[in-house]
C-alpha cells in the first residue's frame, strides 16, 4: 500500500479528528471544486455561510454529496434544526443557539452530532452540560479571520481540555507545524479555514495536515 493510500486508511481509523470549516465567502463553485479535492484527507467538511439561507446551505450540502462526498463528513454549521440534519455528519452552532435549548431536549436518542464553539472554560461547560457532543475552541493562534484579538494560546487550551469530558477540537491559525502541540495540550482535534481555503494548492495542505496529526501519534 502507498503512502497516499496509507493516509486516506487512516482518516477512517484515527481518532484526532481533522475539520474544515468553510470560508463564508458564499462562492459556492470554488467551495465545490476544493471539497471534492480534499474530502479524503479530512473528517468533517462543515458548510459555515452566514450570507446564505438555510434552503441555499441545504443546496451546497446536496451537491456537496454529488460530489461524491459522504454525507457523515457534511456538518451544517450555524443552522439550528436538528431534525433536517439527521443524515449529515453533524450540525455546529454557536452559544446563542445552545442556550436557548434545555439539555434534556438535546439528549434524545436519534439526532446528529452536535458541536458548540466555546470561547471560554465557562461556555465549555455550559456546553457540555447541556448535551454538546464536542466543542470547537479558540481561537488558539494568530488568526486571519481575527486579525485584531489576541490569541488564547496553549495553556488555556489545556485548561479547557483537562476541565471537560467530551472532545475539544482547536480552532484559530493552526498549520500543521502546530498538530503536536495543541494535542500535547489536550486537543482531539483541529479545525482549519484559510489554511485550506487561501492556499493555492489546498489538497497539498490538507494532506500535510493528515501527515502532521499521523507523526503526532
Amino acid at each position: 500500500m502507498n503512502r497516499t493510500a496509507n493516509f486516506h486508511k487512516h482518516v477512517k481509523t484515527q481518532s484526532f479528528e481533522l475539520h474544515v470549516v468553510s470560508s463564508g465567502t458564499g462562492d459556492r463553485d470554488s467551495f465545490l471544486n476544493t471539497a471534492k479535492d480534499i474530502w479524503r484527507w479530512v473528517d468533517y467538511i462543515h458548510i459555515r455561510e452566514k450570507k446564505l439561507n438555510p434552503e441555499q446551505q441545504m443546496d451546497w450540502a446536496q451537491n456537496l454529496k454529488t460530489q461524491g462526498v459522504p454525507s457523515n463528513r457534511i456538518v451544517m454549521n450555524g443552522l439550528d434544526q436538528l431534525d433536517q440534519h439527521a443524515l449529515f455528519g453533524g450540525v455546529h452552532w454557536g452559544q446563542a443557539v445552545i442556550r436557548r435549548y434545555d439539555k434534556d431536549v438535546l439528549r434524545i436518542v436519534d439526532r446528529p452530532r452536535l458541536g458548540i464553539s466555546v470561547h471560554s472554560l465557562e461556555e465549555a461547560k455550559v456546553a457540555e452540560e447541556r448535551g454538546a457532543d464536542y466543542l470547537f475552541y479558540g481561537h488558539v493562534y494568530h488568526s486571519s479571520s481575527k486579525p485584531n484579538c489576541e490569541p488564547r494560546g496553549l495553556s488555556a487550551l489545556a485548561e479547557v481540555c483537562s476541565n471537560v469530558s467530551i472532545p475539544v477540537i482547536a480552532i484559530g491559525g493552526i498549520g500543521p507545524e502546530h498538530i503536536a502541540a495543541i494535542r500535547t495540550a489536550g486537543a482531539r482535534g483541529a479545525a482549519v479555514i484559510s489554511t485550506i481555503w487561501t492556499n493555492d494548492r489546498p489538497e497539498l495542505a490538507a494532506a500535510s495536515l493528515r501527515q502532521a496529526i499521523v507523526y503526532s501519534e
